[in-house]
């Protein structure tokens, strides 16, 4: 059985948003490549729930990442989540595996 695998979403596009906060949703993965050690080989599966969802106080359009990140982490460790790499960002957010404590 292959393990779990989870990837954070720090959303800080205006567009995707609902909100004018940049949000965080933890979603499963699955893999989609031979070696489930490697975070480029999973991809986000969309037909399963969101694992956990919140709402940072730092704003999309103007506010500092780095806080959004910090705040982002504080969130998810509140709610036994734990960042298990760098976050690195693609088009309309920042990525990062993270892994229930």
């Amino acid at each position: 059985m292959t393990a779990r695998h989870f990837t954070a979403w720090l959303v800080n596009d205006p567009s995707c948003l609902d909100t004018a906060a940049c949000d965080v949703t933890v979603l499963e993965d699955q893999l989609i490549g031979g070696d489930p050690d490697s975070d480029d080989d999973w991809s986000t599966d969309s037909s399963k729930p969101i694992a956990f969802h919140a709402t940072t106080t730092i704003d999309a359009r103007d506010g500092d990442i780095d806080q959004a990140i910090s705040e982002a982490e504080q969130l998810m460790d509140e709610a036994g989540w734990k960042t298990a790499g760098d976050w690195k960002p693609v088009p309309n957010a920042y990525i990062v595996t993270v892994e229930r404590i």
